[in-house]
């Protein structure tokens, strides 16, 4: 009795098995096939910014600021090399984001966070863009001839973007020394290249 009820059981259960495999087979050729794994890309890096890059720059903005005053004093086009200087080392409208601009002499608009401001800001009545009235011939038609950031500036790099704090001097044709506290941060911009995202100026607190 034990004997036969075994091989029944067993002849089920090849049966089953037989079916399982079966249906098996032909899910397989129904399922859809799926898509291959792409490749993971990860996403393009950008190179962070060195202190080398920074001082560079700092080295770009006093060249750039001479060369507006040089022009404006040998009456050449100043107001192209202005443009130019502010598209290279702020950005032509600001394209790369924000910028945290608070010149240096400023009383009735202290801060100028877009193109026209700082335009204004750096050769006043002859900016093509929106002028401020405080601003009167712009700061970078004074006779500027040397630009220098002193040794005690610290900087703070963290991946694509950078700030500093140091001091500036700034020497007219005179042999005057300007004397500015600044404090600047950078970013990588859209070509590469890095541009200021904040410029604060103050002077000494005892010329004040």
């Amino acid at each position: 009795m034990f004997k036969k009820f075994s091989l029944s059981l067993m002849a089920g259960t090849a049966l089953l098995l037989a079916g399982c495999q079966e249906g098996a087979e032909v899910a397989e050729q129904e399922a859809p096939q799926a898509e291959p794994a792409t490749a993971y890309e990860p996403a393009e890096t950008v190179a962070p910014i060195t202190v080398a890059e920074i001082q560079q720059f700092q080295t770009d903005w006093g060249n750039g600021l001479v060369a507006i005053s040089t022009a404006f004093a040998d009456g050449e086009d100043y107001v192209t090399v202005a443009a130019g200087v502010l598209e290279d080392l702020y950005g032509h409208d600001y394209n790369d984001g924000v910028v945290l601009f608070n010149p240096t002499i400023t009383q009735e608009v202290v801060f100028r966070h877009d193109w026209e401001g700082a335009a204004s800001y750096f050769i006043g009545t002859s900016s093509p863009a929106a002028v401020m009235s405080e601003d009167g011939q712009g700061f970078a038609t004074m006779p500027w001839v040397e630009v220098n950031f002193l040794n005690d500036w610290q900087y703070i790099v963290n991946a694509d973007t950078a700030i500093g704090m140091g001091t500036v001097e700034i020497t007219n044709a005179e042999g005057d020394i300007t004397t500015v506290e600044k404090t600047m941060g950078w970013l990588r911009g859209t070509d590469g290249n890095i541009r200021l995202n904040l410029h604060h100026s103050a002077v000494p607190f005892g010329n004040r």
